[in-house]
């Protein structure tokens, strides 16, 4: 059942809804309309953490990026988790997920970046994910300069960040030169190859009205891989790698009326199946991205809950 709560939140949204008459087109009016949506509901702002801007250097620039530090660390080095925003491939950037960060950077006493990857469909595959696994590349050789310890760097990213923080791990794993402590993956965008029907949460929740949709789902990935790449592609649809035992101790969490909630629930099986799932959790009454929405008390205790297994996995000799 539906908390309460969420229920309120998604009226909200399908109340404001444009019909299709009166809707905005183009991708700057979904960034727009997007970026009003996640600043308006991010919930209070933590203060309890030093924020520095940083430039991280990719193949084709500089990326920005904002390092999180919570207040009262020590000298010694801190672990370091490299989050990845969602907004299928096309959408959000720091400012859309910067309380959702602080609160996670001060309750789990990790250091964090959060990285303003190139977005599609100005930049489609692979530039965003170039972004992320330059960025991996480029924290593990400025761990100490960035006070971190490299033994405890890990990466986290949900919806299509979930997506790319995967992929990114898995190239890295895949080189062997590098190895990650932990992935978090929230909600992740798994499978946007095969057809809905494949995934019954595909069908009861894609129809538009529990605020991700199927037609949002198919329309982002063109934007995402704009000729440039086929959805069958293991680095879109990572649903499809065959092997899954070297990537890095994962935990998978996901939303009961979500569209993605199946391909999750389907991907922490074969995470489990080849030893390499740290922890499934499904928040049953709620919605796709409500860890962003912080008022809602659901995504107040899945912070916390995400906070207390990075100090476990993480801080916890």
């Amino acid at each position: 059942m539906m908390d309460k709560e969420t229920q309120a939140l998604l009226a909200q949204f399908n109340q404001h809804v444009p019909s299709t008459d009166e809707a905005q087109t183009g991708i700057e009016a979904s960034r727009a309309g997007a970026r009003a949506m996640f600043i308006g509901l991010q919930g209070p702002v933590n203060p309890d953490c030093r924020v520095t801007d940083l430039a991280i250097p990719g193949k084709d620039g500089k990326v920005p990026a904002r390092l999180y530090r919570p207040l009262g660390d020590s000298q010694k080095p801190l672990p370091l988790v490299l989050f990845i925003h969602g907004g299928g491939w096309a959408l959000g950037d720091l400012d859309c997920y910067d309380a959702l960060v602080r609160d996670l950077c001060q309750q789990s006493g990790c250091l964090f970046i959060s990285l303003d990857y190139r977005l599609a469909p100005d930049h489609p595959y692979p530039a965003g994910l170039d972004d992320v696994s330059q960025a991996l590349e480029w924290v593990f050789k400025q761990a100490e300069t960035l006070g971190a310890d490299p033994k405890r760097i890990a990466i986290m990213g949900d919806s299509a960040g979930g997506n790319l923080a995967l992929v990114a791990s898995h190239r890295l794993h895949s080189q062997g030169n590098q190895q990650l402590a932990a992935q978090y993956l929230i909600y992740p965008v798994l499978d946007v190859h095969s057809s809905h029907d494949q995934y019954p949460s595909r069908l009861m929740f894609g129809g538009g009205d529990y605020l991700l949709a199927n037609a949002a789902i198919d329309g982002t990935r063109d934007w995402y891989i704009g000729g440039h790449a086929g959805s069958d592609n293991p680095e879109v649809s990572p649903m499809q790698l065959t092997d899954l035992s070297h990537l890095p101790p994962t935990a998978l969490m996901v939303a009961g009326f979500d569209p993605l909630k199946d391909e999750g629930e389907r991907f922490a099986r074969r995470l489990q199946q080849a030893d390499v799932l740290l922890r499934f959790q499904s928040f049953e009454s709620t919605i796709h991205a409500f860890l962003s929405f912080g008022d809602l008390p659901v995504a107040k205790e899945a912070r916390q809950a995400l906070a207390s297994q990075l100090k476990q996995d993480l801080t916890t000799p």
